[in-house]
């Protein structure tokens, strides 16, 4: 019996279906959908690319070699699928909101996107700024189509500053102090966290791109890292439909609606997450009588269960999420001084005499 909520959320993808970068194991939908896989060749192979996957089972064998960035899904027709997933795909992407766009172009009114996304702060992206809603927005006016060096830089900043998480050889491409054309291309070969967001800020990012007419959804169903076993609580995923363009705000009112109540009636969701919302659709600029649905909403609720102290548990979780994001600065400030520290150097060189002994 399939339980876990990243199995079950697939079940409902039938029909024609792309899965975008499936690696090894693709994503569970229905039994009866018919899939077809796409994925981007790399140049040299993956074992000269990826050294630490050398031994690891070959990834599926794809039906299309794509480049999303460069050519979106060309030898799709438009609204010929029923259901596409991506998971961890779109935030490797030079230009998301084109790639997003063209998803939606892909598939057919009513047809399904599952876009499953790293939550940054769980994974190693927890050192970095969230990706506001301005930086794709102008990489998508400016027709983007490759990873700009300032955010491999950025990114290989976060990474080599943080304990080891690859093998020796592979950590030292990530070097800040090394970087050159060749390694450049080396990581737009191998791919890399372009952006990193929150769900909360993800789903921000959305509802911004229906505000400018970019796609138009309506949230299915999520699920957040809380959802899954620790071991793989590390990410969050939506469920989109595609809707009609009805040249309107209330697409994006009613995306807002469906994610502050399912969130609301979920037990295990922390309520700040309602706040989150809020901060990161104010951030990008969302119209404010949408963004600060996700407070109207807590109020709303507040009052018809009887309570008297409403605005003081509102005022309590902003001073919560003010605590919060006091803390997520000192974190990225500490993660940028500790390298900087004699102790940390003189760690550092004790470590690498340490692996010359052992060899």
């Amino acid at each position: 019996m399939i339980t876990s909520p990243r199995d079950l959320i697939g079940l409902s993808i039938d029909g024609e279906v792309l899965e975008v970068g499936p690696g090894s194991r693709p994503f569970v939908v229905a039994p009866t959908a018919k899939v077809r896989y796409a994925d981007r060749s790399v140049e040299g192979g993956r074992d000269k690319n990826f050294p630490e996957l050398v031994g690891m089972p070959p990834g599926i064998q794809s039906h299309y070699d794509i480049d999303l960035d460069t050519e979106g899904l060309p030898q799709l027709e438009s609204g010929s699928l029923d259901g596409l997933v991506a998971s961890h795909v779109i935030e490797h992407v030079a230009n998301p909101l084109e790639v997003i766009a063209e998803f939606s172009r892909v598939l057919r009114v009513g047809g399904k996107l599952l876009l499953v996304v790293p939550d940054r702060s769980r994974t190693f992206d927890a050192m970095r700024m969230p990706t506001p809603f301005s930086v794709p927005l102008a990489k998508y006016r400016a027709g983007v189509t490759e990873v700009d060096e300032a955010s491999i830089r950025e990114f290989c900043e976060a990474i080599y500053n943080q304990p080891p998480i690859h093998p020796r050889e592979v950590r030292g491409w990530y070097n800040p102090k090394l970087l050159d054309a060749a390694r450049f291309a080396l990581h737009r070969r191998r791919t890399i966290h372009v952006h990193a967001w929150s769900p909360e800020e993800f789903a921000s990012l959305l509802v911004a791109g229906m505000s400018e007419g970019a796609w138009h959804w309506r949230l299915n169903s999520m699920y957040f890292a809380e959802h899954l076993p620790r071991s793989q609580a590390i990410e969050f995923a939506l469920l989109l439909e595609k809707i009609p363009d009805q040249g309107t705000k209330q697409a994006p009112r009613r995306f807002v609606e469906d994610w502050c109540e399912k969130a609301m009636v979920d037990a295990v969701t922390h309520p700040l997450r309602m706040l989150r919302f809020q901060e990161a659709m104010i951030r990008d600029g969302i119209d404010q009588q949408i963004a600060t649905l996700p407070s109207m909403k807590m109020m709303a609720q507040c009052k018809a269960e009887g309570r008297t102290n409403c605005q003081e548990q509102l005022a309590l979780l902003g001073t919560e999420l003010d605590t919060e994001r006091a803390r997520e600065k000192q974190a990225r400030e500490r993660g940028t001084t500790l390298f900087k520290s004699v102790s940390w150097h003189i760690t550092n060189l004790l470590g690498k005499v340490t692996g010359l002994v052992r060899g």
